[in-house]
């Protein structure tokens, strides 16, 4: 939906959360966890999987059942899994980004179903039992759980209809599943690209005992030393090279129209000036700290999380709740991380620059951090 991004994922406060069983499933640790009331949380894997789907806006649920008709009768006979329903988010489209398909055996296509690869991803999952107009409950209690451990929602939200009662809506079962980032896998994998197996092996020490439960403040502690370590033996553009890349995977279709925009014009600053009006219509309000380039030097920020929040906040805490995107150190009680770790948000925005200027940053500093004090984070990206 447009404008929608992470801030419209988080729909509820952290929720307390108490380990209760682990397990091995298909080679992957999961864990199951169970708060006080509500639905049992657990954490999967979606590993690569073969899926025929149809991919329209929606603005109402309604519209999918056609579109089902055509699945069942086009899939027949090559179905591999429930009827899938997933919703991105941060796409330029009206109403909500859809697509409703099918796990298959082999490819299906047609004028309007595309067979495609979903890409490995990690979720919590619960079941609701109950119409899909209260499935909001659910989704609440588990992103309410990923603020509890200080998890960072990627950018999908997926139904999984395991017994669709249409004349007994309350009788329905469904798979609900938020996307997270694995941060502490994706750093390894990205400190042994950089560095090696044995100087990776000593930074990311104790990331094992760290799992998708661990809660935030513990979390946080392991994140402060893993980054003391990284930061003692390695240079600004290692740090930079590995940080930025543990970041949310940017939708190539947030990225299209202001690549399209700077191939006609060749104007960095008509970009900048069209990325902010259109993040100035949403809940961040804009740029507290407004990008600029001087042919050297591209100096960026982050919007705030919540912009109403962050303009009333009356102290540090306040201020840094109200504008991190990231749910670790937003929820985190009292945050100690070097200032490095906010080259993850540096990655997010790279993802966009990149692209649209046919370059690869090797070099950026960040000249402003909530870690360090500063009202908000922001860095530059050296070009020469």
């Amino acid at each position: 939906m447009v404008s929608l991004g992470v801030r419209s994922l988080v729909l509820a406060s952290a929720l307390p959360c108490c380990l209760r069983a682990r397990r091995v499933a298909a080679g992957k640790v999961t864990e199951a966890s169970e708060a006080t009331a509500g639905p049992t949380v657990e954490s999967v894997l979606r590993p690569p999987t073969l899926f025929a789907g149809i991919r329209r806006p929606i603005s109402s649920r309604a519209e999918l059942e056609p579109r089902i008709a055509a699945l069942e009768s086009a899939c027949r006979g090559r179905i591999a899994g429930p009827l899938t329903h997933i919703f991105r988010f941060d796409t330029p489209v009206q109403g909500y980004d859809s697509e409703i398909g099918y796990p298959v055996t082999e490819e299906v296509t047609t004028d309007e179903i595309l067979t495609h690869t979903l890409r490995e991803m990690h979720f919590y999952k619960a079941l609701h039992v109950g119409p899909h107009t209260t499935i909001r409950d659910t989704v609440r209690v588990l992103h309410g759980r990923l603020d509890a451990a200080g998890l960072s929602p990627e950018l999908e939200l997926v139904e999984r209809y395991l017994d669709r009662d249409l004349e007994h809506p309350e009788r329905s079962r469904t798979e609900v599943m938020v996307s997270y980032l694995a941060w502490p896998e994706v750093y390894r994998e990205q400190l042994e690209r950089v560095l090696g197996t044995a100087p990776a092996a000593a930074i990311w020490e104790g990331g094992d005992r760290i799992t998708p439960f661990t809660p935030v403040d513990e979390r946080c502690l392991w994140v402060a030393a893993t980054i003391e370590r990284l930061r003692a033996v390695t240079t600004l553009e290692q740090q930079f090279d590995v940080l930025s890349r543990v970041a949310l995977v940017r939708p190539a279709e947030d990225v299209a129209p202001y690549k399209e925009l700077y191939e006609r014009t060749g104007d960095v600053d008509e970009v900048i000036q069209a990325q902010g009006e259109k993040l100035a219509t949403g809940p961040s309000g804009g740029y507290v700290d407004p990008p600029s380039f001087d042919g050297k030097i591209l100096h960026m920020s982050k919007v705030p999380y919540d912009r109403k929040a962050y303009d009333s906040a009356s102290n540090a805490t306040e201020r840094r709740r109200a504008f991190c995107f990231c749910a670790l150190v937003r929820e985190a009680e009292d945050p100690h991380i070097d200032p490095i770790f906010c080259y993850r948000a540096a990655g997010w925005s790279r993802q966009f620059w990149e692209p649209i200027l046919g370059v690869e940053f090797e070099r950026c500093e960040i000249t402003h951090s909530i870690l360090k004090g500063d009202p908000f984070c922001a860095w530059d990206y050296h070009l020469l």
